[in-house]
């Protein structure tokens, strides 16, 4: 559910599974060092908010409570620096439900803390961010980055 098997669309998967190269080079990096990857983020435009697991499926995941402490820390951060709202929780239920996600991927192949960034904006400029917005979302998004990881460090096994 949510890929289409049309190459023109928008959420095309491909004529099979890690069929561009770019997405095999992760994947094969990803499974070779997974024992010593704690922690996967991924970061996209635009929506303004930051989804874990899982995209494909309405279901709860089994470290929920570290993930989701996480997930609010990281935004409440975010908004710290220029006001800026994140929504946040899991993607199929926040955003909508999507296959082939490479958070999902990750988590589903021993990574336990994924998360995916959608970024500024919530529709008005879209994929054009403005030059002057990139900055002040690098500096929030580093400072949500920083939270996750200083909560994964003190609080999650």
């Amino acid at each position: 559910e949510g890929a289409s098997t049309y190459p023109c669309d928008d959420t095309y998967c491909g004529p099979f599974p890690e069929s561009e190269p770019e997405v095999k080079a992760v994947a094969n990096f990803l499974r070779k060092h997974r024992k010593h990857i704690r922690a996967y983020l991924s970061f996209h435009a635009y929506a303004q908010m930051l989804l874990y697991p899982y995209s494909y499926k309405y279901a709860t995941i089994p470290n929920f409570s570290c993930v989701e402490s996480a997930a609010y820390k990281a935004v409440n951060a975010l908004r710290s620096v220029h006001g800026v709202q994140y929504r946040y929780g899991p993607a199929s239920s926040t955003l909508y439900v999507s296959s082939g996600s490479s958070m999902d991927w990750a988590y589903k192949n021993g990574i336990p803390y994924t998360f995916a960034f959608e970024l500024r904006d919530t529709g008005h400029f879209g994929f054009l961010l403005p030059e002057m917005l990139i900055k002040p979302t690098c500096t929030e998004t580093m400072l949500a980055v920083k939270n996750i990881t200083m909560h994964l460090l003190k609080k999650c096994p």
